[in-house]
């Protein structure tokens, strides 16, 4: 009997139909392993959700063949796959509910671990939003802080040039393989990215450009992120499938004000109305975000910038609400309305990695330096 590495099963778990990224990451949280879902009888994987017709192809899957090609295939290109049982995995995305069950990858690893701002919009936006996403994502870039994008013309390859301008690692998120740039306008600056950066897909290589495929896309571009600026976005743009995305994963949403009455401002003003951060400057961005540390300067190693601590969404919530405030464990309690098991993990996960001071009577603080 031919003996499968756990990367195999991941791989294989794309190849069945139906069952999705949602399923195989319930199954396989539930179950502790990759292998223990394939192994699993109709009856344990539909307490996960799986419909048993799903779940009978999960436990018949055959096609090593087609597993085995994609791997050839990635290798051939360059590429390197990150299974979501791997370290090298991105912990933000690990959490959201419907991970990727595989990333194919290019560039610098390192640059998935970054605390990380999305920075999105029109395709079609006017000189003025690509201008403005360009110094954002710069100014984010030389404070630290990875830029996420959509590799899309328009506000997208703004956010990406200015963040390499900055001096940063960026990373574009594909809804093709990674053996095809879309636009192909973009086929230079993707050099740059992986120099710098990374390219990043849920799709093996030959996989093309599929309109299916980039509402499937937004969600890692979100999931990534600590928080998403959208800049410029029509009435029925992308960029709101992925500002919803956001907010449903927990995280911050920004949104740049338009002048009335312009196509690209359409979206992202009906945003503002319904709760989006303004957003006019980066300081907006600290002010909502202080754990990100305004005051962080680039530390170039290698190319490379310095790690900064990257934060679950309940430990970035949670330092939101703390602010530059001292608070003691009740009055938090009340302000987030979670349960006291969560809030005392959160704040002790927070305290032993050295963000969170706790004081006489049980209060609360952040540590200077990350205020």
């Amino acid at each position: 009997m031919i003996r499968h590495e756990p990367l195999d099963y991941w791989l294989a778990a794309t190849l069945v139909p139906g069952l999705g990224a949602l399923g195989i990451a319930r199954a396989w949280r539930g179950l502790g392993s990759v292998e223990a879902v394939f192994a699993a009888p109709a009856a344990t994987l539909a307490a996960f959700g799986i419909r048993s017709a799903v779940a009978g192809a999960v436990s018949a899957f055959a096609d090593w063949s087609q597993v085995a090609a994609i791997k050839q295939r990635t290798q051939d290109v360059g590429g390197v796959i990150i299974s979501l049982d791997d370290p090298r995995y991105p912990e933000n995305l690990a959490r959201i509910v419907d991970p990727p069950s595989v990333l194919f990858f290019k560039g610098l690893v390192e640059s998935l671990h970054f605390p990380a701002i999305a920075v999105v919009g029109a395709r079609q936006a006017s000189e003025l939003g690509r201008r403005f996403a360009f110094s954002l994502s710069s100014r984010l870039a030389a404070q630290a802080l990875t830029v996420i994008s959509g590799l899309a013309l328009g506000v997208d390859g703004a956010a990406h040039e200015g963040s390499l301008q900055g001096g940063g690692p960026t990373i574009a998120v594909l809804g093709t393989g990674l053996d095809i740039v879309y636009p192909a306008a973009h086929r230079h600056l993707s050099g740059k990215i992986v120099e710098n950066g990374a390219l990043l897909t849920e799709f093996p290589p030959g996989i093309g450009p599929d309109k299916y495929n980039f509402p499937r896309r937004n969600r890692i571009v979100s999931g990534l992120s600590q928080g998403v600026v959208v800049v410029e976005a029509g009435e029925r743009s992308g960029s709101l499938i992925t500002a919803r995305l956001a907010l449903e994963q927990g995280r911050e949403v920004f949104a740049v004000p338009g002048p009335p009455g312009m196509p690209g401002s359409r979206g992202v003003n009906r945003l503002l109305k319904e709760g989006a951060q303004l957003l006019e400057s980066i300081e907006d961005i600290f002010s909502a975000l202080p754990w990100l540390s305004a005051g962080q300067e680039a530390g170039a190693v290698s190319g490379v910038l310095s790690k900064r601590p990257v934060l679950s969404p309940e430990q970035a919530c949670l330092t939101a609400a703390l602010g530059s405030d001292e608070i003691t464990f009740d009055d938090l309690l009340e302000k987030l309305a979670w349960e006291i098991g969560l809030l005392s993990r959160v704040l002790l996960e927070l305290e032993l990695n050295g963000m969170l001071i706790k004081s006489a009577g049980n209060t609360f603080r952040m540590a200077p330096e990350y205020i």
